[in-house]
C-alpha cells in the first residue's frame, strides 16, 4: 500500500471510527492483507473490535453494560500479535489497557498497562485518569477481600463447630420436612 494510500485510509478510518461505525472500520482493514497491514492498521483494527465488543456501531450497546467477549478477545489477540512493537508506543498500552478492563473486568492487569502508558506519555490526562481509576478499583477489591476474610473469621468465632450444622427448628410445624444434624 502507497503511503498516501495508507494516510487516506487511516484518515477514513478516524471518521468512521468517530461515527461509531466499527463493523466498516473492521470490513475495510480485514480486507487488507494481514502481512501487508502492518503495525498501526493492526492497532487500529483491535480498536474496531474493542469498540464494537463494548459500546455496538452507533451506540448500540453503550448503555446496556453488555460486552462481546469473542470480540473483546479476539481485539486483545490483536494486540498480542504486535507486543514487541506496542509494548513502547503509549497507544498500544492505552488500547490493551482498556480492553483487559473490559474482558477481565480485572483493575491488576489494567493497571499495569496503564501504568506503562502513563510512564510513556505523563501528560496525558486519559492516562492519568485511567491509573487513579485502576488505583480506586484496586482499593476496592482490597476493601471487599478485607470484609470478606472478616466476615469469615466472625462466623469461625461466633459458632462453634458443633453449631454450625443444619439444624431442626421444633417451633416451625409449617414445612413439611426439616433438615437436622445426625
Amino acid at each position: 500500500m502507497e503511503p498516501t494510500e495508507k494516510t487516506k485510509l487511516l484518515e477514513q478510518i478516524e471518521q468512521w471510527n468517530s461515527k461509531d461505525e466499527y463493523s466498516r472500520c473492521i470490513r475495510v482493514i480485514e480486507a487488507i492483507p494481514e502481512q501487508e497491514r502492518g503495525y498501526l492498521l493492526t492497532v487500529k483494527l483491535s480498536r474496531a473490535y474493542s469498540n464494537l465488543a463494548v459500546l455496538g456501531d452507533h451506540r448500540e450497546h453503550g448503555t446496556d453494560g453488555e460486552v462481546d467477549g469473542n470480540l473483546i478477545q479476539h481485539a486483545i489477540e490483536l494486540l498480542e500479535s504486535v507486543r514487541f512493537r506496542g509494548e513502547n508506543d503509549p497507544y498500544w498500552n492505552a488500547r490493551m489497557g482498556y480492553s483487559c478492563l473490559m474482558a477481565y473486568c480485572s483493575a491488576s492487569t489494567t493497571y499495569k498497562y496503564a501504568k506503562r502508558w502513563l510512564t510513556l506519555a505523563p501528560k496525558d490526562p486519559d492516562a492519568q485518569k485511567l491509573v487513579r481509576d485502576c488505583e480506586g478499583y484496586l482499593e476496592e477489591e482490597k476493601a471487599l477481600e478485607i470484609d470478606l476474610k472478616e466476615r469469615e473469621e466472625f462466623i469461625r468465632r461466633e459458632a462453634p463447630d458443633d453449631e454450625r450444622g443444619l439444624y431442626v427448628n421444633e417451633q416451625r410445624t409449617d414445612y413439611g420436612f426439616f433438615a437436622g444434624k445426625s
